[in-house]
């Protein structure tokens, strides 16, 4: 039975529309004013709490041990230890980067238009979520964890004490690497896969394909700083272009 216009577009049946939502001023734009001004205060009270870092002037014939990048280069600093150069200063940084930008797009759900949705926007939320706190992390790791030579300090261990020597780093051959690689990746989408079958009905098989590569993307970085840290691992993949 076709809607009667005069009911469609009276007063009630707009009410019943706008039903759950608010104009973004003065609502929305209040709630982030807050926000942004609970941020403002925690940065005043972290200024006034810690010292800032300052070392000595530069000289060219003295260089400290350990000699660390900027705060915000730290990350990447960090991830040095696990790959090649171009890997860790380039590569990866743009992947991470590129991929906090994507993921909000890729998961288009309108569910979540207008208003916080958690979980309609899961699929986006999490991963985004996930890549700033590891980011976070590589910069704790690089800031309050290396000390001389780089080595591993916790909070309680002096950096005046010398580290045991570890025992020399393994590298995997490369045929165990290209396997491990690959058995990751297509395990990876086999599994992932599974459980996006709604969401690939909906999103296509590109942007599926994307979305899971970065994620698994971005957990292969979380697994080899693990290999590195626990089981000595230098290298997955070696080769005479990259390593990995």
């Amino acid at each position: 039975m076709p809607k009667d216009p005069v009911i469609e577009n009276s007063p009630e049946a707009a009410a019943e529309d706008s039903a759950g939502m608010q104009p973004v001023y003065p609502g929305f734009m209040f709630k982030e004013f807050l926000v942004a001004l609970g941020c403002l205060l925690v940065l005043i009270w972290l200024a006034l709490l810690v010292q800032a870092p300052l070392d000595v002037p530069a000289d060219p014939a003295f260089t400290p041990n350990p000699a660390k990048a900027p705060w915000y280069f730290l990350g990447i600093q960090e991830l040095l230890v696990y790959f090649d150069a171009w890997l860790a200063g380039v590569v990866i940084p743009l992947v991470i980067v590129l991929a906090l930008i994507a993921v909000p797009f890729l998961d288009n759900n309108p569910e979540g238009a207008g208003r916080y949705a958690f979980r309609g926007r899961r699929a986006a939320i999490v991963p985004f979520t996930t890549g700033v706190l590891l980011w976070i992390l590589l910069t704790v790791m690089a800031a309050w964890f290396r000390g001389p030579n780089w080595d591993w300090y916790w909070p309680w261990e002096s950096w005046g004490m010398a580290k045991a020597s570890r025992p020399g780093f393994a590298s995997l051959s490369l045929a165990w690497g290209v396997a491990l690689i690959s058995g990751y990746f297509l395990g990876g989408f086999l599994l992932v896969g599974s459980f996006l079958r709604r969401r690939y009905k909906t999103w296509g098989g590109l942007r599926t394909t994307v979305y899971v590569f970065l994620g698994l993307s971005m957990t292969a970085v979380a697994i080899k700083i693990v290999l590195r840290l626990v089981f000595n691992l230098h290298y997955i993949l070696s080769t005479p272009w990259f390593r990995i």
